[in-house]
């Protein structure tokens, strides 16, 4: 069965939030078009629109997420995973009418596009760049739901990356003044909410791809090298984004030019950049020392456990033993014999042998005759005469 295996809890809570957040952002751009509210199909004034085909299909993308990535019911991953397989298909059907310039009637299916009487390039049409995206996404939703991990998974990811590059250089035009589009007319570009979206499908998708949970996902992980990515990644995607946007605005409004600019950035990257190290160096530290001392403070433990163990395996105190048959009692109330006890209690072998008191006692037979040195020496037995057979007066 086709099912991402199961996630972290809190993994899952994040691709839930995700995914809900891209939902809710295609369901305001459906209300948008269907009710004429210009803010909510154009979040910046002046900017690019997001299609109505764009928007219900983020609704399906957010779908598949939250059912192939976080729903654990059988109904909901056959549900994600119909929801995947409608992206790719009305992302690939779009992408090749841009490719063939034919025109399938799928862009004004639902609802027609106003600028369908003023514009002739492919109205109601999403970009080609989110077209691909859709398809990207798609796929990678759908090779990270299997249960065999093998060369699908570094497919998906690299499908991931692709998705996330083409979001953030649409989110980067739009914030340094221009659209990075494919084809001949701005409304070719993806739209600000767009890429905003394809970055939260990514970052959804990426939180369900780790079935281990945060013991095998760096970013998530307790580690050092978690800690470090968490403090510096966001710093290091942000920090020339919001420096550049403000040095691009304050160099249009005369405050400097642009050579004081680069300026201005290069030094703002280098002051913050030395804080957040030293910061995040401190805060290593302070773990490396604690880690340290857990280490120490665990190998106490264990030598004191096994000083322990040994006291436990060394008779000591009073041993009640009877008095004509010479068994021992335990701890138990039963009565056994000594060599038993010791071989159960200690890490001694018994043999057994015969002391020499013993050995008289059941075993006189056996014993050397012993002579007493006051005793007088045996006489000489009589000899025969053997001459002649008689014996003499």
């Amino acid at each position: 069965m086709l099912a991402l295996p199961t996630t972290h809890p809190g993994l899952v809570r994040w691709t839930n939030l995700f995914s809900l957040l891209v939902i809710g952002i295609g369901v305001a751009a459906i209300a948008g078009w269907l009710f004429e509210v210009s803010l909510l199909k154009r979040i910046l004034p002046g900017g690019i629109v997001m299609k109505f085909n764009t928007a219900l299909v983020f609704l399906l993308a957010g779908l598949s997420l939250r059912g192939v990535g976080a729903c654990r019911s059988r109904c909901c991953r056959w549900l994600g995973r119909v929801c995947a397989g409608l992206v790719i298909l009305i992302g690939g059907l779009t992408l090749v009418q841009h490719i063939s310039g034919l025109d399938l009637g799928i862009d004004n299916l639902l609802i027609q596009d106003p600028a369908l009487a003023t514009n002739k390039y492919s109205p109601g049409r999403m970009s080609s760049q989110t077209a691909v995206s859709f398809v990207f996404f798609g796929v990678a939703l759908l090779l990270s739901a299997r249960r065999r991990r093998g060369w699908w998974n570094v497919v998906s990811r690299a499908l991931l990356v692709c998705v996330v590059f083409l979001a953030l250089a649409s989110l980067v035009g739009h914030l340094f003044g221009f659209v990075f589009q494919v084809g001949s007319s701005q409304i070719t570009g993806m739209a600000f909410h767009t890429a905003l979206a394809f970055l939260l499908l990514c970052a959804g998708l990426y939180c369900a791809m780790h079935e281990a949970g945060p013991a095998r996902n760096i970013l998530f992980s307790e580690t050092t090298g978690g800690i470090m990515a968490r403090r510096l990644l966001p710093a290091a995607i942000l920090l020339p984004l919001l420096l550049g946007w403000l040095g691009m605005g304050s160099g249009k409004s005369g405050l400097y030019d642009t050579p004081a600019g680069a300026a201005f950035f290069v030094v703002c990257i280098l002051v913050f950049f030395t804080v957040l190290v030293l910061a995040t160096a401190r805060q290593l530290h302070v773990l490396d020392l604690a880690r340290r001392a857990a280490v120490d403070s665990r190998d106490h433990t264990i030598a004191e456990l096994q000083r322990a163990l040994d006291e436990v395996r060394t008779l000591q105190g009073l041993l009640p033993m009877c008095a004509w048959c010479k068994k021992v009692r335990d701890d138990q109330g039963y009565w056994d014999d000594v060599a038993s006890y010791i071989a159960r209690h200690t890490e001694a072998s018994v043999s057994h042998g015969i002391c020499p008191e013993c050995s008289k006692e059941h075993f006189p037979a056996t014993q050397p005759a012993v002579t007493s040195p006051d005793a007088p020496a045996p006489s000489a037995a009589p000899q025969a005469d053997s001459s002649d057979g008689s014996g003499g007066r």
